[in-house]
Formats: structure tokens, sequence, C-alpha cells
């Protein structure tokens, strides 16, 4: 990593770090190249969504996998994004295919 004293970057001693680190780079290139052909094919909503809710589950992930501390605002933030994809998502599934025909 790099060394916060010096700002020198370093690279892992150990060969399965580095491994790790490159299937890692070319996993999330990956998913964002699909991502990006997904959005070009269908409409951005979803997709969008999903996007936003893997900050949720990666900070799911962080805490559960890593045991790092839960921190008030980290914790609202997840709260809020999972808020908006539950209610952006229930619109779209049961409001969306009322038929409001109403005009004011």
């Amino acid at each position: 990593g790099i060394n916060a004293e010096y700002g020198v970057f370093v690279l892992p001693g150990c060969t399965d770090t580095r491994l790790y680190l490159v299937l890692t780079g070319v996993g999330m290139s990956s998913a964002l190249l699909l991502l990006n052909r997904g959005l070009m094919l269908e409409k951005s909503g979803p997709g969008v969504l999903l996007r936003n809710f893997d900050m949720v589950t990666a900070y799911i992930l962080q805490v559960c996998s890593f045991g790092e501390p839960l921190e008030l605002l980290s914790v609202c933030g997840a709260g809020l994004i999972f808020i908006s994809v539950a209610v952006v998502t229930l619109d779209k599934l049961f409001f969306s295919k009322l038929n409001f025909n109403c005009k004011f």
C-alpha cells in the first residue's frame, strides 16, 4: 500500500495478495463494462438502482467480514440509500402499473 509517513507506494510482499489485487481490478472493470452495456440496452433506472444498492451491500460485507466498527454517519448513509432504493422500486412495481387518468 501507500506508506503514509513517506508517501511512497510499496507493493505487497505476498504474491497471493498481488493476485487478489489484480483479480479485484479485473472483476470490477468487467462489472463496470457490463453495467455500461446493460445501460445502453435497457432503461437506466434499474441499473442505477442496483449500482446504488451495491454500496449498501459492500458496507454490510465490510462490517460483517472485516469486523469494521459501525459509525453512525455511515449507517445513516447506508440506511438512506436503502430506503431510497426501496421506495423507487416499490413505486416502479406497484404505482406505475396503476393508470391514473386524472387531469387537474
